[in-house]
């Protein structure tokens, strides 16, 4: 398949500091990431972000819009990727996308 063109992968990667950004609003500040773990800053400190309080939040901020709600932590995942490279990537999926079904 090849190498990702630098273009597409600088859309990626600035889509997934914009949607990082938005983290502050999203969660109000309360359960935020410790990163480049994605870690919980509020939770015991190994407690993989997003933990159950930022999920509820999460839920709440997208209502039913569920496919929002999953495209939204795509993006974050994209992030916790490049941070994580060493996680195995279907692991971080489970974490940060799969419980939104």
């Amino acid at each position: 398949m090849g190498e990702v063109p630098t273009s597409v992968r600088a859309a990626r990667a600035e889509l997934a500091a914009r949607s990082v950004r938005a983290l502050e609003q999203r969660l109000e500040g309360q359960h935020m990431p410790s990163r480049p773990a994605w870690t919980c800053k509020a939770c015991d400190p190994n407690t993989p972000w997003p933990c159950q309080p930022a999920r509820e939040r999460l839920i709440e901020a997208y209502g039913e819009n569920r496919i929002s709600l999953s495209m939204y932590l795509a993006s974050l995942l994209t992030a916790a990727l490049v941070e994580m490279p060493k996680t195995p990537p279907a692991e971080l999926h489970e974490r940060f996308v799969a419980w939104t079904r």
